[in-house]
């Protein structure tokens, strides 16, 4: 049986999703509007002279529960583009010298189309189209699955109202997240810092690939109350606090960058697939607020696509 899927994203559910068709024997192409894959999963890259090193700007790590997400964390380490990460229980782990490095490897027989922005998907007759906003065409493809997040799906499925009763229903914090680097190694080698439950503006800070290159993000409070302000002052009252950590080191860099649906706040509740097209949504947004749930969301809305190609 041979169907043309589309799926719309290429952050970790949607390459979930595509994995799945693949072991079905379903062949599909991702497209994403951005440069690299990844989403949230991101790597943004600063050259010491000609060395490239690299900020974890997005998801800092992640876990294991399921025994398909530990059996895929197995295969990275023994192959060397996962690495644990701390000394955590349960463990976390990390892409291997960037977060995308995880990734590309998952990925890396799947068909990719980067710097394609899908603005419409609508069903006629016993296809579903969708125009491309950079060729200005329509496309004709047998199914597809959308995984940007939740409001952004939701403006995306205006001719599946099932969807958007779906997606209406969640809801996520933002995060401010300030990238920054030190003219040498600090004193102080720790790899991270957990400000969880503390006072202060700072959730999170964390090294990337080395000691000199870090980010900090914000916490839930702080973001969700003053993302929409100047950059120059967030940029200003977040550096005032990393630097009462770091302040015996010389910080000579530092670049901010706002997560507007960063962390699940409230779940996605309804169908994840459209009552009568083969249209179905994934992301974190349906199953929790980290890596393995958009994964484990993708898996799902892959099988209820193949399902669906089945009863037809």
């Amino acid at each position: 049986m041979s169907k043309k899927i589309l799926i719309i994203g290429s952050g970790i559910a949607g390459i979930s999703s595509s994995l799945k068709l693949k072991s079905y024997g379903f062949n599909s192409t991702i497209v994403d509007k951005g440069n690299f894959i990844g989403g949230r999963i991101s790597t943004k890259e600063i050259k010491f002279g000609a060395k490239p090193s690299f900020f974890f700007h997005g998801a800092q790590f992640f876990t294991a529960k399921t025994q398909k997400f530990k059996n895929i964390i197995h295969v990275g380490i023994k192959n060397n583009y996962i690495i644990e990460f701390g000394n955590f229980d349960p463990k976390r782990y990390r892409g291997n010298k960037t977060m995308r490095e995880f990734l590309l490897n998952l990925s890396k027989e799947l068909h990719f189309q980067q710097n394609v922005k899908i603005t419409k998907i609508v069903p006629i007759d016993n296809k579903i189209n969708v125009l491309d906003d950079k060729k200005k065409e329509w496309i004709s493809y047998d199914g597809v699955i959308s995984t940007p997040p939740a409001p952004q799906n939701y403006k995306l499925l205006n001719e599946f109202p099932s969807l958007q009763e779906t997606l209406k229903t969640g809801s996520y914090h933002t995060c401010i997240a300030i990238m920054f680097t030190f003219d040498q190694i600090p004193v102080n080698e720790k790899t991270h810092y957990d400000f969880y439950k503390k006072p202060g503006i700072l959730s999170w800070m964390a090294a990337g690939s080395n000691h000199r290159v870090w980010t900090a993000h914000t916490n839930e409070e702080f973001s969700d109350s003053n993302y929409y302000k100047d950059k120059d002052f967030l940029k200003e009252i977040i550096m005032s606090s990393i630097k009462k950590i770091f302040f015996r080191s010389k910080i000579n860099f530092h670049s901010l960058h706002i997560w507007k649906y960063a962390k699940v706040k409230n779940k996605c509740l309804g169908p994840q697939i459209d009552a009568k097209y083969p249209v179905a949504i994934a992301g974190d947004f349906m199953e929790g607020q980290n890596v393995e749930a958009a994964f484990t969301s993708g898996e799902k809305a892959a099988d209820l696509i193949f399902d669906r190609f089945q009863s037809q």
